[in-house]
C-alpha cells in the first residue's frame, strides 16, 4: 500500500512541476481503481460511459486543489470528491428528455453531416445519415421535426446552435474526456462554446491535419458521441 501511495505522489508532483495533458493522464490511469471503484458504487440508470466521464472530470478536481501538507493521501481526496458521483443519477434520471441530450444530439448530427460530405463530396441523403448515425428512420425524423420547430419558435436560430459551456449536462461529460485536438474539432465543427466554426480548408490549416486526417477525427468524434448517446 506505501508503495502506492508513493507512486500516487510521484506522478502528481511530475503532473504539478509540468503539467501537460499527458503527465494528467498519466496520472488520472494510476487512479482509475479507484475510479472505477466509484463508478460501480453509483451506477444506476445513467450509462456507465457518462458516469466515467464525471468522475474523471471529479478526479481531475481534486488533483488541481490536492495540497499535500494538509496530511491527506491523494488517493483520499480523490475519493472524497468522488462521493459527488451519488447526485448524478438522480439528476439524469430523465436524460433523454433533457435539453442537454437534445443538443448533444444537435452536434452529432452536425459532426455525421459533415464527416459524410467530406467523404461523399456532396450533401449526404437521410438514408446516409441515419446509417451514419446508427438511428432509426423515425428517430431522425423526430429529430429533425423537432429540430425545424426549434428553429421557427426562436425566430430563426435554434438555442441548439449556442451551448453554453460551463454547466453540467451531457455536452460537457463529452467534452471533457476529448484529446486537445479532438476538442479543436469539436469546437469548430459545431460552434460548441461559441467557437468560430470553420469549413475544412480552413480547419486544415489551423490543425495541419490532411483531408483523410480530418475527415478520421470527425468520424471518431461521431463514434464515441453515440456510444454515449446509446448507452443512455
Amino acid at each position: 500500500m506505501t508503495a502506492l501511495y508513493d507512486k500516487d505522489t510521484k506522478l502528481w508532483k511530475e503532473w504539478r512541476a509540468d503539467p501537460t495533458d499527458n503527465n494528467m493522464q498519466l496520472l488520472l490511469k494510476q487512479l482509475n481503481p479507484l475510479i472505477q471503484k466509484s463508478v460501480n458504487q453509483w451506477s444506476g440508470t445513467l450509462a456507465r460511459p457518462l458516469l466515467e466521464l464525471e468522475a474523471k472530470t471529479l478526479a481531475s478536481e481534486a488533483i488541481n486543489n490536492f495540497d499535500p501538507n494538509r496530511g491527506a493521501k491523494l488517493g483520499t481526496h480523490v475519493t472524497n470528491r468522488l462521493q459527488k458521483l451519488s447526485r448524478i443519477n438522480y439528476t439524469y434520471q430523465n436524460v433523454a428528455r433533457a435539453p442537454e441530450y437534445q443538443a448533444l444530439q444537435f452536434h452529432t448530427y452536425n459532426l455525421a453531416e459533415s464527416a459524410l460530405k467530406d467523404s461523399l463530396g456532396r450533401d449526404p441523403t437521410s438514408t446516409e445519415m441515419t446509417d451514419e448515425l446508427g438511428w432509426s428512420s423515425s428517430q431522425f425524423r423526430n429529430f429533425k421535426k423537432g429540430l425545424r420547430k426549434e428553429f421557427v419558435e426562436s425566430g430563426g436560430t435554434s438555442p441548439l446552435f449556442d451551448t453554453p459551456t460551463g454547466e453540467d449536462g451531457l455536452i460537457d461529460f463529452v467534452y471533457n474526456d476529448l484529446s486537445p485536438l479532438q476538442k479543436q474539432i469539436f469546437e469548430h465543427t459545431t460552434g460548441y462554446g461559441g467557437a468560430k466554426t470553420m469549413n475544412n480548408p480552413q480547419l486544415m490549416r489551423k490543425l495541419k491535419l490532411s483531408q483523410g486526417q480530418l475527415s478520421y477525427r470527425k468520424k471518431q468524434l461521431v463514434d464515441r458521441i453515440e456510444d454515449v448517446m446509446q448507452k443512455g
